[in-house]
């Protein structure tokens, strides 16, 4: 009776505007198994096309108002009703002539109302096989399409499996299915091992950052040193070294055009922050710097990965995998045993206070890259916030360091201290944006591991520029610290990978 596949009736739409000649169609195509619809009119039977699928159309052609051709033409200009098989009902000796107009506009064949069964089901038949035979061709084509269209994807270089959807093509039991499941193997193993280059690419980076900010900030607490004993005051230090960078990353910020996106809603974010890190932070640091050693207080600032994991553990930030955990105890087992070398720490005294004390540096420094990571606008440059949180810290700062030190000038003339002070300005301003950058790239987890870069250089820095030395069994504690940090990987990079990379040339 049909090609349609088992148990999917095929729908006959029956368009007549005679009551007679719609029953008698009716009656004799519902015995051959199909199921049909009626139209009085064409403007009727437009309006089922529309509303549902046919398989074939039994079109009367002459009608009044719309009449057969004009259906015609309008299903043939709808991309959606153009391949639907019409054929034309015609009194033959009557309508010859309407009847090859009918076939020029597109009709499949023709029907006599006076029609035989047999002829009506062959007439029925040939059409629905026509019909599901450009159905398959149009399918085929399509598939050829997509495949063709993945192609042109990976032959740019900038694609995701899944961006590719043929999954589905792999389906069908066909050469084309078999070129899909290749393709689509190939384009997975393709993407697969830029994945694995990226990982690298990703750890190598976040390995290379990580001792670039150690190096930077190691040196913070000795550079900070020698401006307090050339006689920098830590509040007027610390304004003039947020004036420095407020002036210099407004200044790039503002060429780059980066204050095009600013949004007066970043400024609840930016006033926290400057609390944390642009005044607390930085009065600290230079007040800290003025009253102990620069390596011990290097050693110190490796508590900040501890306190930093501890943060990001609880608030899910981050994952705290057993790995991470035995790296950060490693690290601190070698601080401590630095620290115990290197202090005092027998009875209650001096440096039991200034211990306790100097805790405060690398909790300042934890709160603000976990508070960073997890509430920065997704849209916010560092750029322009730094620039905009120095401002704001300065404003703050500078009536309190004329207030409590009487001036913001360290001396009459451009001295010692003045560069000394210029130099931590430089220094600083490079540490804040590439340990924003590590952050970004590596987590708050593994960018806290800076601490124990910042470890060693500052050790190196302090033995370089002030004559500190270490035991060799303080230099042993150090290799844990060191075994600590390699312990401590980056997170997952979860971002949306994107092959770049042609494969033309």
């Amino acid at each position: 009776m049909t090609t349609l596949p088992p148990n999917q009736l095929a729908k006959v739409l029956i368009i007549d505007d005679s009551l007679i000649s719609r029953k008698k169609l009716r009656s004799a195509v519902r015995r051959l198994g199909y199921e049909t619809d009626l139209a009085a009119s064409g403007e009727q039977g437009l309006a089922a096309l529309q509303d549902s699928e046919y398989d074939v159309v039994l079109l009367d052609i002459v009608m009044p108002g719309m009449d057969g051709f004009d259906v015609l033409r309008a299903m043939k200009a709808d991309a959606a009703l153009r391949d639907i098989p019409v054929v034309v009902v015609s009194s033959l000796e009557d309508e010859r002539d309407s009847v090859v107009q009918a076939i020029e506009l597109g009709a499949e064949d023709f029907l006599p109302k006076d029609f035989d069964p047999v002829l009506l089901r062959a007439r029925l038949t040939a059409s629905l096989t026509k019909k599901q035979y450009r159905d398959q061709e149009k399918e085929y084509l399509s598939r050829v399409e997509r495949l063709t269209a993945a192609a042109q994807k990976v032959e740019t270089g900038q694609f995701k499996p899944e961006s590719l959807q043929i999954e589905d093509l792999r389906q069908h039991k066909d050469a084309l299915g078999q070129l899909a499941a290749v393709f689509t193997g190939m384009a997975g193993e393709i993407y697969q091992r830029e994945l694995r280059l990226r990982k690298a690419i990703h750890a190598l980076q976040g390995i290379i950052l990580v001792i670039t900010v150690g190096i930077l900030w190691g040196s913070t607490p000795a550079i900070s040193r020698l401006a307090a004993n050339a006689g920098a005051s830590p509040l007027a230090l610390a304004t003039w070294v947020n004036l420095f960078l407020a002036g210099s990353y407004i200044s790039i910020a503002a060429v780059r055009g980066q204050f095009a996106t600013f949004k007066l809603k970043y400024l609840g974010f930016l006033a926290v922050w400057t609390v944390i890190a642009a005044i607390l932070q930085r009065v600290v640091l230079l007040f800290l710097a003025g009253q102990i050693e620069a390596t011990l207080l290097a050693l110190v600032a490796t508590f900040q990965g501890f306190i930093v994991f501890v943060f990001a553990s609880v608030t899910k930030l981050e994952k705290a995998t057993p790995k991470r955990l035995i790296g950060l105890t490693l690290g601190l087992v070698g601080v401590f045993v630095v620290l115990f070398d290197k202090l005092d720490l027998t009875g209650v005294g001096s440096d039991w206070w200034w211990l306790l004390l100097s805790l405060s540096l690398p909790t300042l420094y934890a709160v603000e890259w976990v508070f960073v990571a997890a509430k920065k606008p997704a849209d916010l440059d560092f750029l322009p916030a730094i620039g905009v949180m120095m401002l704001m810290s300065s404003f703050i700062l500078a009536p309190s360091a004329i207030l409590v030190e009487g001036s913001l000038l360290f001396s009459d003339s451009f001295g010692e201290v003045e560069v000394v002070s210029l130099i931590l300005c430089v220094v600083i301003a490079f540490t804040m944006i590439t340990s924003f950058k590590l952050v970004d790239l590596a987590g708050p987890v593994f960018a806290s591991q800076s601490a124990y870069a910042m470890t060693m250089a500052g050790i190196g820095w302090g033995m370089l520029l002030l004559g500190e030395t270490l035991s060799s069994t303080a230099w042993i504690a150090v290799a844990f610290i060191l075994i600590g940090l390699l312990l401590v990987s980056p997170k997952p990079d979860n971002t949306e990978i994107v092959i770049k990379r042609s494969f033309t040339e």
